[in-house]
């Protein structure tokens, strides 16, 4: 098939509604892929190159410590800190800095990242092809876990002290310059992630996510929006009762697991109103599944996501160390064969 668009224009046709000349593409391997398979993502990744491109920035040196698919432990640019117990994966925080509500003022956000490392975005973002997002996803609920413990922010949700309104506006305030500095870039997206879903429901009610949350997003969309920019965010789990409300807020591309939902609900409630950004069933199919479910896959998503001319999806994979590469490739080529239009 002649491709005549670039990464960027075949990304940005998907997500205003237009044709693109293929099915866009993008995924990402953890580090235990590559241990468990040598050399097999860089060979996919040059048959089947991506649309999404480097946005050229890079955490200031002494920003973090340590490895975070590393055994062993890792301190986040918020100090936050992560214990890991198996390689090629992220750790879990064991010891939140926020263990009592008088530790609230030892939080620092990590401000100086607001002015270093963006030497190389005008560059990368101008001279490079591919469709570009910001890094370092703005994430108000998972940042609040990290910071407090995830026990322990359920049980603060539920009665809500000043203490946690304190911190929620520290973490907000930071989320709204990084936003901001980001929107002064020419990336194309900005990226916003929090994992919402279990297997069937939220985690939380949706009236009390509408009451907390939505109104943080709320004010990230509309940053972003003002400043020419896509919204994209990330989210775990099923997380169909909120749906309407992030298509409301402007959020323009979803990368969710949307076979922990019902394929024919979304479709008949959103399919061409917000892009799929995937994701491909990355816990059974891509994993443990045949190369022909992983066929099928590719086809149950098209029939039901894809909007009018095949525009509004994205093939996307997380791919996880127990993936298998046959699958993976199954599901590129199946893409590479739809003809949108």
């Amino acid at each position: 098939m002649d491709e005549t668009m670039t990464g960027r224009e075949r990304i940005v046709a998907a997500l205003t509604g237009r044709t693109p000349d293929r099915v866009p593409r993008d995924y990402g391997a953890l580090p235990g892929f590559g241990q468990n398979h040598p050399g097999a993502i860089e060979r996919i990744r040059a048959q089947y190159p991506p649309d999404i491109g480097d946005c050229g920035w890079r955490l200031p040196p002494g920003t973090v410590q340590g490895d975070p698919y590393a055994v062993g432990t890792y301190v986040d640019e918020w100090g936050c800190v992560f214990e890991n117990v198996h390689g090629g994966i992220i750790g879990q925080v064991k010891h939140p800095l926020v263990a009592a509500w008088s530790d609230v003022d030892r939080v620092r956000p990590p401000w100086h990242v607001l002015e270093q490392g963006f030497e190389d975005v005008e560059r990368a973002c101008t001279t490079g092809t591919g469709f570009t997002l910001s890094p370092l996803p703005v994430q108000p609920f998972e940042r609040l876990q990290f910071l407090r413990g995830t026990e322990t922010l359920f049980k603060d949700l539920l009665h809500q002290p000043a203490g946690l309104l304190k911190l929620r506006d520290r973490v907000h305030e930071f989320n709204c310059a990084w936003v901001e500095r980001w929107c002064r870039t020419p990336v194309d997206a900005v990226f916003i992630a929090d994992d919402w879903g279990t297997q069937h429901a939220l985690l939380i009610s949706p009236r009390l996510w509408r009451a907390f949350f939505k109104p943080l997003y709320a004010d990230y969309t509309r940053r972003i929006k003002a400043a020419g920019k896509f919204v994209y965010m990330h989210s775990d789990g099923c997380i169909l009762d909120i749906l309407e409300d992030l298509i409301e807020i402007g959020v323009d591309a979803l990368n969710a697991q949307v076979t922990c939902m019902d394929l024919a609900e979304l479709h008949r409630r959103f399919a061409g109103r917000v892009t799929f950004w995937g994701q491909m069933d990355r816990q059974h199919m891509l994993c443990f599944g045949t190369v022909a479910e992983a066929r099928q896959a590719v086809h149950d998503f098209w029939r039901h996501l894809a909007g009018p001319g095949g525009s509004r999806v994205v093939c996307q994979m997380h791919i996880e160390p127990t993936a298998r590469p046959e699958n993976i490739l199954a599901v590129l080529e199946e893409f590479a064969a739809l003809r949108p239009g």
